[in-house]
């Protein structure tokens, strides 16, 4: 079954890859490139990652142990007590007596709250299917939408592949079928894909915003957008601020318009 295409702000948003390998990599550059706040959890990070990533969103911990539960444990105390919180990585496990992985029942999540709370979501990419397996089931009790590299039917989304320019995504999805695929077919859209029309949606928007306060009429404003687009694709380039004032008035059928000028 396909899956319903969804296209989600996670500018600033926390967004948490556990594993610290190739695939956390990929993971991690697609979702700088959209702005996110990456963090990676992982007892090894590999040299591109501690290169794309400043030290303080790296948590280095194993997470195939009971350190994560001990964080998990000295979280939900400090809540009771009404303390702040250890952040994560900083908790003095050697500290709490009869904290480890013992202490706490098998089938307990690996992933803990100190490490996911508030993340808009979550990668698991260990190499451990243990660990990610786990950690899809903490995130679906938990309504966090997560994606497990090495099983696409724990996933709640799909990492697409990505083409991108400026603000014009495209996201190709087999529904975790075959990456082989989706990396074809998104090289043959981006093949396909001008550069200029992400700087096209940028001019764009500004003149959407601009006739919205200058331009009483729907009609009018429309008609201005479309033809403005048409314009633009006509000759395979963003517009000239000229070229704009000219067509809103020939839109318009008058000389000018007050405002500030378009397209700077």
């Amino acid at each position: 079954m396909a899956y319903f295409p969804i296209f989600i702000k996670i500018e600033q948003k926390k967004c948490v890859i556990l594993g610290g390998g190739k695939v956390a990599l990929r993971k991690a550059q697609t979702l700088l490139r959209y702005g996110a706040d990456v963090h990676i959890v992982s007892r090894e990070v590999c040299k591109e990652l501690r290169e794309l990533l400043p030290p303080e969103k790296i948590w280095q911990r194993d997470l195939t142990t009971g350190e994560l539960e001990t964080v998990r444990y000295l979280h939900t105390e400090a809540v009771k007590q009404g303390e702040e919180a250890p952040a994560p990585g900083t908790a003095d496990v050697s500290s709490v007596e009869g904290t480890g992985a013992a202490a706490f029942p098998e089938d307990a999540a690996l992933v803990v709250a100190a490490f996911l709370e508030g993340a808009a979501l979550v990668v698991a990419a260990t190499g451990s299917r243990q660990v990610n397996s786990r950690a899809a089931q903490f995130c679906r009790n938990r309504k966090i939408p997560v994606n497990v590299a090495d099983a696409p039917e724990e996933c709640t989304f799909f990492f697409p592949a990505v083409v991108k320019k400026g603000d014009v995504s495209i996201g190709v999805n087999t529904a975790g079928k075959s990456p082989v695929v989706s990396s074809r077919v998104r090289r043959k859209v981006e093949a396909v894909i001008p550069e200029y029309y992400g700087e096209l949606t940028a001019q764009l928007g500004q003149l959407r915003e601009y006739v919205k306060d200058h331009v009483s009429e729907e009609s009018a404003r429309r008609a201005i957008l479309k033809q403005a687009a048409a314009e633009a694709f006509s000759h395979e380039r963003t517009l000239s601020p000229e070229e704009i004032h000219s067509i809103i008035r020939q839109v318009l059928n008058h000389g000018t318009i007050s405002g500030r000028p378009v397209g700077h």
